[in-house]
């Protein structure tokens, strides 16, 4: 069996591949430099253990990697704030430490500071109950604080926006 089910993607198409009995992600980029960068970066940060997806194959401006599941960060955070769930803490500071290896594994490559830029939620994946980063391409120097002002402005205007629920979580 094969099959193809399109991802949302602003910007690149990205398909779940549904072969056989095992599943990838396709990525197709728009942008011929954005595909290099993400190969850069999923390569550099796997190299230093981070929890990225395993490249499959790469060519022209396609990436296949591993599929790590369909549990992305949002819908984790839609779900808890349905159940006015507080229980949190624990994905909540494996994000951040996430986040923060990634500041320190780009920095000592690059020596320079290199930010996220993208902070959605949907480029987090929650996989044995460990955080996984995916989608680099948006990546570019900048200061640790950007992606902390973006992650908690993102967690407090995703609709419904600024619930009490939200600003508890954005607290935290």
């Amino acid at each position: 069996m094969y099959q193809e089910v399109r991802l949302n993607s602003k910007r690149n198409e990205v398909y779940r591949i549904f072969k056989d009995d095992k599943t990838y992600i396709s990525k197709t980029f728009a942008n011929i430099d954005d595909f290099y960068k993400e190969e850069e970066i999923l390569n550099i940060l796997k190299k230093n253990g981070a929890n990225v997806p395993n490249i499959i194959e790469s060519k022209s401006n396609k990436i296949i990697m591993e599929d790590l599941g369909q549990l992305t960060l949002l819908s984790w955070y839609e779900d808890l704030e349905k159940q006015n769930s507080l229980e949190y803490d624990e994905i909540l500071v494996k994000l951040c430490c996430w986040i923060k290896n990634f500041h320190n594994i780009t920095l000592a490559h690059f020596n320079e500071q290199v930010v996220l830029w993208d902070v959605n939620f949907r480029n987090f994946i929650i996989k044995n109950n460990e955080i996984y980063g995916v989608d680099f391409e948006q990546s570019c120097p900048g200061n640790r604080e950007f992606d902390a002002g973006k992650l908690t402005a993102y967690a407090l205007t995703y609709e419904p926006y600024m619930t009490n629920w939200k600003i508890k979580f954005r607290n935290k």
